[in-house]
């Protein structure tokens, strides 16, 4: 009886999780469609400044998909045969990550199917963002066919034990190969190791690639230098575990299953692992804060995060709930062997880093175009719409993946 109950109310909060995420959907959708009507104006806080909440949102999540698919991926590329446990989680979450970054950036440029056409017929082979779009167009597929290989044989298995229309989804799945000898699946583990290294390059050489699209602009101080490239690849690499963590600890609380010992051990070895770079992005953190205060040219933009528009944001998101803390939280779990401490300080850390880009991506186009800086960058209202739609999308996504997909961790 009690076993009832609780099903019947875990269905309960399964469908408001849902109505919450629509509606999230529908705001945004709403909002897109003002925009369409009105003009992209709606979305601008200024202006001057026309990247902001979209742009940043973009390069987050793209910046996740690439960390996750490199931790996910360190199982069948490096042989660190643990991470086989949150391949396939890891590699569908990336996918989604990377297909609502895109979203984002669509929304934003107004008119998507330019880019489409002449970056196929036209292409600069001297443009950074030319060889990003090439090693995107590399990396997008890569990891939709590396999730195949991990899940091929668990969409064989489910052929065989399904009925109706999942029978034809999961054969559909299959692409016609519906064998599950131990033959077959070295055959795909082979072969996923094979795309993974393709993916993890594509990935990464994109990330470094779009750090210099931002790192070679001379007219803009605060992003010009050769650290902002390796900023991409590190604050990537750094929420790719943070997502891994974050993700796979909800969903199995929201499940009410019981996490295997071995997956509980990977969640706390990454959230050591995490430690340590968060503790590394602060001292890099601290040296671009000093170095730039020292800079004429980059100390106006610096102060606007010490004590200007930006300083909440920054001292608040960036340093208090998107290191510090989560590093004393980390170190406590270990201590405690608390997974709900892992999952608060990774939630931390993600909230910290999507605020980190927004910030970056604001604060490097304040100067030289402004005198002084505005009093508040904060984006508009519709825009949060728009993101809030795009993040409730991402979600419902996720929730569709792990009602439906093989995302249970194996470590064949």
């Amino acid at each position: 009886m009690e076993d009832a109950v609780n099903k019947k109310d875990r269905t309960q909060y399964y469908y408001i999780w849902i109505s919450v995420l629509l509606t999230f959907m529908v705001l945004g959708m709403f909002a897109v469609l003002i925009s369409l009507v009105e003009s992209m104006e709606v979305l601008e806080f200024n202006l001057l400044i026309p990247w902001s909440m979209l742009i940043s949102t973009y390069v987050f999540f793209v910046s996740s998909s690439v960390g996750i698919c490199a931790a996910s991926s360190l199982g069948y590329v490096f042989g660190m045969k643990q991470y086989t446990l949150v391949s396939k989680r890891g590699i569908l979450l990336s996918v989604i990550a990377i297909i609502f970054g895109m979203l984002s950036l669509i929304l934003h440029l107004g008119h998507p199917e330019r880019a489409m056409i002449y970056t196929i017929l036209t292409p600069n082979i001297h443009s950074a963002m030319s060889l990003m779009s090439f090693f995107y167009s590399l990396y997008i597929p890569s990891i939709i066919v590396l999730y195949w290989f991990l899940s091929r044989a668990d969409f064989a298995r489910l052929t065989n034990s399904s009925a109706g229309w999942k029978r034809r989804f999961y054969g559909l799945m299959t692409l016609g190969i519906k064998s599950e000898s131990m033959e077959s699946i070295k055959r795909d583990a082979n072969m996923a190791r094979i795309t993974g290294i393709i993916a993890i390059t594509a990935g990464l050489s994109a990330m470094a690639v779009e750090g210099s699209l931002f790192g070679h602009a001379e007219a803009r101080p605060y992003w010009y230098g050769a650290y902002t490239p390796s900023y991409f690849i590190f604050s990537s690499v750094v929420s790719g575990v943070a997502w891994l963590l974050f993700i796979t600890i909800a969903t199995y609380k929201v499940k009410h299953e019981d996490m295997p010992d071995e997956v509980k051990g990977l969640m706390f070895e990454m959230g050591r692992a995490l430690a340590v770079l968060l503790s590394l992005g602060l001292f890099f953190m601290s040296y671009k804060v000093g170095a730039g205060l020292l800079d004429d040219t980059k100390i106006d933009t610096m102060m606007l995060f010490v004590k200007g528009p930006l300083n909440i944001s920054f001292w608040l998101f960036e340093i208090l709930i998107g290191v510090m803390l989560p590093v004393l939280i980390l170190l406590y779990s270990k201590g405690r062997a608390s997974l709900n401490g892992l999952l608060i300080a990774s939630a931390m850390v993600i909230a910290g880093l999507f605020v980190s880009k927004y910030d970056f991506i604001v604060a490097g186009q304040v100067y030289p175009v402004f005198k002084d800086a505005a009093p508040s960058l904060f984006p508009t209202l519709m825009e949060i719409f728009v993101i809030a739609g795009i993040i409730a999308a991402f979600f419902f996504v996720y929730t569709l993946a792990v009602r439906f997909l093989p995302l249970k961790e194996s470590s064949r």
